[in-house]
């Protein structure tokens, strides 16, 4: 879901065991509907109301925020189990390698929009 704000957004502690993450932003220039004045802001796209990504993670420090981020991450697309398989199988099979190629390439996306969110 996409929400705006006029203010950046970067991450929130959700609960004990979840975060959300303000991923995909853009600036954007918003009208507001009952004054129709407009404001220069920041729109985010995630999975939740607020435009926010959740993520599993918790006990989040300064010295492991990204890492546990990233992992949050990846596990919204791979669960542990998965990527335990993939990691396991290598490269042996055209399908395994497949795979593999496919969960390095969302790992390295999801890096990237971790980085762009803790560089704000």
């Amino acid at each position: 879901m996409n929400a705006t704000y006029r203010n950046r957004r970067t991450y929130l502690k959700y609960d004990d065991e979840q975060y959300l993450l303000y991923l995909n932003e853009t600036e954007v220039t918003v009208t507001e509907p009952e004054t129709e004045q407009s404001f220069d802001g920041f729109a985010y796209d995630g999975d939740m109301s607020d435009g926010g990504t959740i993520i599993a993670a918790k006990d989040i420090t300064d010295e492991d925020k990204r890492s546990k981020f990233v992992a949050g991450l990846i596990g919204k697309q791979y669960p542990i189990d998965s990527q335990i398989a993939i990691l396991a199988n290598g490269s042996d099979t055209a399908e395994h390698a497949a795979e593999l190629t496919a969960f390095l390439a969302y790992r390295q996306s999801c890096k990237n929009a971790v980085d762009e969110l803790l560089s704000r």
